[in-house]
């Protein structure tokens, strides 16, 4: 008899709960998760103290419901693949952190309580976004950054696009001459000898009507004594590219940039870690973005209900 009647409280336990969430749209289902109407809201109105906890996560002033609502899904996303990873982060690890932030700022649990309260947030709800910080953290580290590399040549690339108008920049160049008589060539339209140089470089193969074209090898060349049309079509070429074809002294040439380096290099390495950093943030974000695409189709995800 009493276990009939502990079978009737659960049932109507369940009842209840089943009532609540059918009450509550559901905004959105992943895997077992159910996100429904009211966490999405919710969501909407501690956005002050979420950006503040998870800047990385919440970065943008506002925030549409649908964009919320795929934030939610991606928590959910990137909590199974660090759980499938052994990264599950404990209730314990969120306390810790939360202790380590009260001492660095110099604060209590009851003036973190009264802050709290002061965002219109509760304790479980800072608690949660902190985890959620925590996790995409993890994320970053163990599974998006591994993946990227910034390389010299992308470094330099950038300083050398950002500073195309500094007259202070000199550059040192060694080039491969791709040249052929405009005699030779009478009808020779725009950019197609710098295809003919492209293939001409993968296959080792001219056609009959460039078959005049020559090639050599320029080492160290600086800017001294280049004319201006020149300085500025390889300034404006990056490491490892072909320039435009240029007419020059009766020929077209075309230059392949196999190195380019500053003379003077004292502003570039300056500069330098913080273009790294501000390539690897940007190739952070469309990693992260690409493999979310991509567990998307993994999961089950319903959303719209």
């Amino acid at each position: 008899m009493k276990f009939t009647s502990l079978s009737i409280l659960l049932f109507l336990c369940f009842q209840t709960n089943l009532e609540a969430k059918l009450l509550d749209k559901i905004s959105a289902i992943v895997d077992d998760n159910i996100i429904t109407l009211s966490q999405v809201n919710r969501t909407s109105k501690n956005l002050a103290i979420k950006k503040n906890v998870a800047p990385m996560i919440y970065d943008k002033p506002n925030f549409t419901n649908e964009e919320l609502t795929n934030i939610l899904i991606n928590k959910y996303l990137i909590r199974s693949k660090l759980s499938e990873l052994g990264y599950a982060i404990t209730d314990d690890q969120v306390e810790s952190q939360i202790k380590s932030n009260e001492k660095r700022l110099n604060v209590d649990r009851k003036s973190l309580m009264n802050f709290l309260k002061e965002q219109n947030t509760t304790f479980d709800e800072y608690f949660e976004t902190l985890r959620e910080a925590i996790e995409y953290s993890y994320f970053i580290n163990r599974i998006i950054s591994p993946t990227i590399a910034i390389s010299e040549q992308d470094v330099k690339n950038t300083y050398f696009k950002n500073n195309l108008k500094d007259s202070r920049l000199n550059f040192k160049y060694t080039l491969i001459d791709y040249s052929i008589h405009k005699d030779s060539v009478p009808k020779l339209g725009k950019g197609q000898l710098e295809e003919v140089v492209r293939q001409y470089r993968i296959n080792n193969i001219l056609p009959e009507a460039f078959s005049a074209v020559s090639s050599a090898n320029l080492d160290d060349i600086t800017e001294e004594g280049i004319e201006s049309e020149l300085k500025n079509l390889l300034k404006q070429t990056d490491e490892g590219a072909l320039s435009s074809a240029i007419l020059l002294s009766g020929k077209y040439h075309v230059f392949y940039i196999a190195k380019k380096d500053l003379v003077e290099s004292e502003a570039f390495a300056k500069q330098k870690e913080a273009i790294r950093e501000t390539l690897f943030a940007a190739a952070v974000k469309l990693e992260s973005q690409l493999w979310l695409e991509r567990e998307h189709n993994k999961h089950y995800i319903k959303t719209s209900l």
